[in-house]
């Protein structure tokens, strides 16, 4: 838990250096949060057993943010962080909520119409001010409304991405109290949805009392709201609501398809055990008559029962999954083993962290047998986005490593779409790649119209193998473009364009309803970590969870298929 506060803290130092116009540091933070936010264990345990030593040696973190870290490990509060919030006096991490606004907006914002946090900032736009500064004007005064508005509109909840090492650590220490038999996580966290509301965990133990005095003893409980021998609930100081339930072993497989859902899933799946003579309870399956049990202990027990192949969790959200499996249809999903190649990473040549080196030894490590580089090109604002020289000397660092590589690596690059459908490289550039990322980066609110000409335009003008994160949102931050997904569907398939599901964790996009019409329209698509460090390539299991819940197959997925054809396909 203490990595996400950690995390949330460096970005927000970043973002209050940037504000004072501090050079070279916010950017050194920023890589710190990204390494620690993406860290499969607790930096505690780091620190505990390697020292400061051990946190300089992660990517980003050097002497100084590592005594920061040590800091906060001590005493939870970083103090020169808490003495930069008193000095700046506006409610930063509020205001940059709202898409669009960062440190540098907010700091005029505050020089001229003394906005400190959202409530000013909605006073100023609907007073029709912030239209009058220089360079501003009513179309962004009007997106700055409508950002407030999504703000107010959106639930609480956490990224996936953020919910998976919270709910690790609650399981592991839970499966370490004595009587403990096993721990699940259920609900949407389990049918993996990009966004966590609340935890659903359940337990098999014989003795209840101990796991609820080890449950409602965790780190960051804001308040107990319920304690019973069999069931509690908590709430973090983060918001999250979670509740525990401690089972019996033969009814825990009927509670784990319970709690798994979703609630439209569980209806229809009733429905059908009543048709055929059962009805369905989180404590059992029971014959209609006599209501004598006869399955639970596990999920399959009950799908046997009632003579259904295994439903997917991710595939539970009642949108043809029943059907399927009643007549036998279900996809047979990609599996993390499935997964032999990543087509989307950065290294230090644009805005990563680690070397083509590192990230080529941290792949070599993963098992891929095939990958792409992919840094910057265009006009994103991207930190060092490749051009002239520097490209040539990007190109060349690839074809050295390539000649003693254990796996090939493919020259290739993300490139910004501008406004008008121009792919923002030269013809020269783009002969010496591989592989060819097109991205949008800027105009995310052009009507669905002109949107959706850019985009498909651009795919029928340019050589592009895949259509970066294609919806272009930010999940909980910035709403997804106005498209037209019919017309880019078959714009897709009809330029043989791959489109990509995208691991970053703010990010998961496509979406998985994209996902499955698209594979409905006959598209293909493309798995990518996103990742600007060596850590960050752990993201495209995300990828993998967005496309189970797409129902994708190896056949439909780039990185499933052998190097010969990967070639071949690339090769435009």
């Amino acid at each position: 838990m203490k990595n996400l506060e950690l995390a949330r803290i460096l970005n927000n130092l970043a973002d209050i250096l940037e504000l004072q116009e501090v050079e070279f540091k916010p950017r050194a933070y920023q890589k710190a949060a990204l390494t620690i936010e993406r860290l499969s264990e607790s930096v505690d345990e780091i620190y505990k057993e390697q020292g400061i030593e051990g946190l300089e040696e992660l990517p980003g973190v050097g002497e100084s943010i590592a005594r920061k870290i040590e800091e906060f490990i001590k005493t939870g509060k970083i103090k020169s962080y808490e003495q930069l919030k008193k000095e700046i006096k506006i409610d930063l991490e509020g205001l940059e909520q709202v898409p669009g606004l960062g440190p540098k907006t907010i700091k005029r914002l505050y020089a001229e119409l003394k906005v400190r946090n959202l409530k000013d900032l909605e006073k100023a736009a609907k007073q029709e001010k912030i239209r009058q500064l220089k360079g501003m004007g009513e179309k962004e005064e009007k997106n700055i409304l409508q950002g407030i508005r999504f703000i107010k509109a959106k639930p609480k909840r956490l990224l996936l991405g953020e919910a998976v090492p919270l709910a690790q650590e609650i399981k592991h220490a839970l499966e370490k109290v004595p009587g403990v038999k096993r721990v699940e996580i259920a609900g949407s966290f389990r049918r993996g949805k990009e966004t966590i509301g609340d935890l659903d965990i359940l337990a098999i133990s014989e003795q209840p009392v101990l796991v609820m005095d080890a449950f409602t003893s965790l780190q960051d409980i804001e308040k107990i709201t319920s304690r019973g021998m069999t069931r509690s609930s908590i709430r973090l100081k983060s918001g999250l609501e979670i509740d525990l339930r401690v089972l019996k072993e033969k009814e825990f497989g009927s509670a784990l398809l319970y709690f798994t859902g979703n609630k439209q899933h569980n209806i229809a799946l009733r429905q059908l055990c009543l048709k055929r003579g059962y009805t369905l309870s989180e404590y059992g399956l029971f014959k209609l008559k006599g209501k004598r049990w006869v399955a639970g202990k596990t999920e399959k027990d009950v799908y046997d029962q009632l003579k259904l192949p295994h439903i997917a969790p991710e595939l539970r959200e009642n949108t043809g999954e029943i059907e399927a499996a009643i007549n036998k249809k279900l996809p047979k999903l990609i599996e993390d083993k499935d997964i032999l190649s990543d087509f989307h990473m950065h290294s230090v040549f644009s805005d990563g962290s680690n070397t083509i080196q590192e990230m080529l030894e941290q792949n070599i490590a993963n098992k891929r047998k095939i990958i792409a580089l992919t840094d910057h090109v265009g006009y994103t604002g991207i930190t060092r986005s490749l051009n002239g020289k520097r490209f040539t000397e990007y190109i060349k660092e690839i074809d050295r490593l390539n000649k003693t590589s254990k796996i090939q690596i493919l020259k290739g690059a993300e490139i910004d779409i501008d406004k008008k459908g121009k792919l923002m490289i030269t013809d020269k550039m783009l002969k010496e790649l591989d592989i060819v990322l097109g991205a949008v980066h800027s105009s995310f609110r052009l009507s669905e119209k002109d949107q959706t000409k850019r985009i498909c335009s651009t795919l029928e003008a340019y050589p592009i193998n895949i259509l970066a994160h294609p919806l272009g949102r930010k999940i909980n931050k910035r709403e997804e473009m106005n498209i037209n997904m019919d017309q880019l569907f078959e714009c897709a398939k009809r330029t043989d364009t791959f489109l990509e599901v995208n691991g970053s964790l703010e990010r998961m996009d496509l979406k998985d309803s994209y996902i499955k019409a698209g594979k409905e329209f006959g598209c293909k698509f493309s798995f990518g970590s996103d990742a600007h460090s060596t850590t960050g390539l752990e993201a495209i299991g995300f990828s993998l969870i967005n496309a189970r819940r797409g129902w994708l197959e190896k056949k439909d997925i780039l990185n499933c298929w052998n190097t010969e054809k990967i070639r071949k396909v690339l090769r435009r």
